[in-house]
């Protein structure tokens, strides 16, 4: 927010990475933000140090103000022990934004994490005495005192738990109340009824029926029986058999396609035309729902972030033909364009007037 601080930043940082901003959309960019901080927080504690020495009232004021937030145990811990947690979610959220998973794949690292995260607090005497000792080190160099907040019993706004030495205390207040919270988070988003509804119908790509067992049979058949509706006409006809019939006979093609040597898909969209609609109609309808549902946002997102910084003041009038061609050619920038089948093009339509 200032040139002049920013430059005694700069200077501090010496080539180093500059921080950061925390992204509300974008995860990834959160975990590199948090990760430079860690890394450059001595740096950071330096800058402030020289701006509060300031004769500037303002300046000087807000950098003191940083300082003594910074410069506690409780914050050090906290940033430490979030450093570690993030370390384990930020290769996930970067695998999700890519554009060849499917859904099946995602779940499988998810679930991954969730496990890891499981275990933090059964093993929380190892992981977290790893990072209060990595936070004393760094609490040493900053001649910052480890100390327990002080305890109150009519105190309700903080924790007041009881704890025999400074450690205990840490990690029953703040690093196990961290980990369930970010687990709790990750289960409410990913391993919903609905997500796993979804899982659970992804077993009918080629890739996966031909492992498929009877019990994994008849979950499937019984989602479809009951939360999908495709043909009302039909509906009263439908019976679990058929369905049953369907997935099995599906299972037998692909497992002798493998068998022989056969190359087995292991995409939706893939496996829709290798699907006939007369033998499997209905789970060909399947695989269309499937196909259709992206394992993440991140590229619809980008679109509106392109918006953003081609529709500026100077282009308000810009007419919707050009404002989609500026962002096609934006989005897609990495595509390789044939400038002569473009003139080609252009040259073939109506003569327009300019």
């Amino acid at each position: 927010m200032s040139a002049k601080r920013n430059f005694v930043l700069k200077s501090v940082l010496n080539g180093k990475p500059h921080l950061k901003s925390l992204c509300e959309t974008k995860w990834t960019d959160r975990h590199d933000s948090i990760a430079i901080f860690k890394s450059s927080m001595s740096d950071i504690i330096e800058a402030l140090t020289n701006i509060s020495e300031w004769n500037e009232l303002d300046s000087s004021s807000k950098a003191k103000t940083l300082l003594t937030a910074m410069c506690t145990c409780e914050f050090i811990i906290s940033i430490n022990a979030l450093s570690n947690i993030l370390c384990v979610t930020a290769p996930i959220s970067r695998i999700l934004q890519g554009i060849d998973n499917d859904i099946l794949a995602a779940f499988e690292c998810i679930q991954n994490v969730v496990t890891i995260l499981e275990n933090m607090p059964t093993n929380c005497d190892t992981v977290f005495k790893q990072i209060f000792e990595e936070s004393c080190l760094l609490m040493k160099d900053f001649e910052i005192e480890v100390k327990t907040p002080r305890l109150s019993k009519r105190q309700t706004q903080r924790s007041n738990h009881p704890s025999e030495t400074t450690e205990d205390f840490y990690r029953v207040s703040l690093f196990i109340p961290l980990v369930e919270n970010v687990l709790k988070d990750l289960k409410s988003r990913f391993l919903s009824k609905q997500n796993q509804t979804v899982t659970i119908l992804s077993q009918l790509i080629p890739k996966f029926i031909v492992d498929v067992n009877d019990e994994k049979i008849d979950s499937i058949v019984s989602i479809m029986k009951n939360g999908y509706r495709f043909d009302d006409d039909l509906l009263e006809l439908l019976e679990e058999s058929q369905l049953k019939s369907e997935i099995q006979l599906l299972k037998e093609k692909w497992k002798s396609i493998k068998n022989e040597g056969g190359d087995v898909i292991k995409y939706a969209l893939t496996a829709i035309d290798q699907c006939n609609g007369i033998l499997y109609p209905n789970i060909k309808t399947i695989l269309y729902i499937i196909a259709c549902l992206p394992t993440t946002v991140a590229s619809a997102e980008r679109s509106f972030s392109t918006l953003r910084r081609l529709k500026t003041w100077l282009r308000s009038n810009m007419g919707q033909d050009r404002l989609v061609g500026l962002a096609l050619l934006n989005i897609h920038r990495n595509r390789d364009i044939q400038i002569d089948e473009v003139i080609d093009m252009f040259a073939a339509t109506k003569k327009k007037k300019y």
